[in-house]
């Protein structure tokens, strides 16, 4: 078997970065973020889609499922094919996609189907299709990648958080109110943002990367992937990273249901305690990690931000067991931070690992083990929660946060690559 440094030649001295267009992190902000905008619009409405058909819970579950499953298949081959055609036709053909997949769900709930269960099932379609374009998140990591320098790679990846966070502040409040007027009107503002992120893409961001022609070659081979899975420190990071998200989405999966049952709120309430994580998200990767990363190395803050995590998780069990308004803004406060802080240096770390030619297919696998992670998750998650309410996902998501936080501690001691310390040295600084 050959090793995966001479596969993916870490001899070789990474390639400076050409000067980054204009702007480029501006550009790439505000299309994930409008791209997110429309994802967040329709989350809180998709539980009452398949509700309107009679769904069992069982395959209201298996709207998010399903989405994820394809966000699992299709992540790892746009990655890939990112890395060979270019970052921008990509986005720009998963961003209509998404499009094309909202319009479906809006034509869905204005009842033009008599049937209950083919409704359903072109519900269920639709979801296959914007999970499909939903792969795309890995080709705007390796765009940030490709644009920002080893040193300032955190800093990118935490603007691409941020927009995640804004996006799903802002999303879910307006899907709840839409949705309150017309049960199909978020699906259709989800669209538009979608078509406007595409349109956006294609007119304003300026491709990253000189791709060399395609060759005859199946580059979709398991030999593309398999390279990465032989490197320690890169296997270990994804597994960790799969790990981590089933973590997090055990927690998602169950939260409204929590905040229903335990704190007897609306869905709308709901939707803005959600909001209020996202104000957190936005807070820490929009600027504060910039500032903790120039103090501490990023295995230190990820570190640190899952034994937060963990916290938060373990807050949310003692607001189960005394349901007070307070222990839950402090749970959902240390989580969110916690969370921040991990994801942004984490995906630094998964890049820095990575040669430069290889970006688009670490983080296209990077993305499938987290779609393949929110497949699990949630099943996991409901399973613990109607066994034993809040005590079980979330005691279980602090118990695997803190395992990967030692884990991680031992990746760093025992696996880090010699190269990485005069950048450790250069942040610390």
């Amino acid at each position: 078997m050959t090793p995966m440094a001479e596969v993916l030649n870490y001899e070789t001295p990474a390639l400076t970065p050409p000067t980054p267009p204009r702007f480029a992190l501006l550009t790439i902000f505000l299309i994930v973020f409008v791209d997110l905008l429309g994802f967040g619009i329709i989350i809180p409405a998709l539980p009452v889609y398949a509700l309107k058909f009679h769904a069992s819970p069982v395959q209201v579950g298996l709207i998010f499922s399903i989405f994820s499953a394809c966000q699992f298949i299709a992540t790892p081959i746009l990655g890939a094919w990112s890395d060979r055609i270019g970052r921008k036709p990509v986005l720009v053909l998963s961003q209509f996609g998404s499009a094309i997949g909202y319009v479906m769900l809006g034509l869905i709930n204005q009842d033009l189907w008599g049937s209950g269960a083919l409704a359903l099932m072109l519900l269920y379609v639709s979801r296959i299709i914007d999970g499909v374009s939903g792969g795309n998140i890995s080709t705007a990591q390796a765009y940030i990648a490709d644009i920002t320098t080893a040193e300032k790679r955190a800093k990118g990846m935490g603007v691409l958080g941020a927009a995640f966070g804004l996006g799903f502040t802002l999303g879910p409040p307006l899907g709840g109110i839409f949705g309150e007027k017309h049960i199909w009107l978020p699906a259709y503002l989800a669209a538009g943002a979608s078509f406007i992120s595409c349109l956006m893409t294609l007119f304003l961001l300026r491709e990253s990367r000189v791709h060399k022609p395609i060759d005859a070659e199946a580059w979709l081979h398991p030999r593309t992937f398999l390279p990465v899975f032989r490197d320690p420190l890169l296997r270990a990071l994804l597994l960790t990273s799969f790990l981590c998200m089933a973590a997090f989405v055990m927690m998602e999966a169950s939260l409204v249901m929590f905040l229903i049952d335990r704190f007897h709120v609306t869905i709308r309430k709901a939707a803005l305690y959600m909001g209020f994580l996202g104000v957190v998200i936005v807070i820490v990767q929009g600027g504060l990690i910039h500032r903790l990363n120039k103090r501490f190395n990023e295995w230190t803050l990820a570190i640190w931000g899952l034994v937060l995590a963990a916290a938060g998780m373990l807050g949310y069990v003692q607001a189960d067991l005394y349901p007070v308004i307070i222990l839950l803004f402090v749970a959902g406060f240390f989580n969110a931070v916690g969370r921040s802080m991990w994801q942004p240096t984490f995906q630094s770390l998964v890049s820095k690992a990575t040669p430069p030619d290889k970006q688009g297919v670490v983080f296209g696998l990077y993305w499938g083990m987290s779609s393949l992670a929110r497949v699990v998750g949630p099943i996991l998650g409901t399973l613990f929660y109607w066994k034993n309410r809040g005590l079980g996902p979330f005691a279980m998501a602090a118990g695997l946060l803190l395992a990967a936080a030692m884990w991680t501690t031992a990746v760093r001691n025992h696996l880090r690559r010699p190269t990485d310390e005069p950048t450790m040295a250069v942040e610390a600084a």
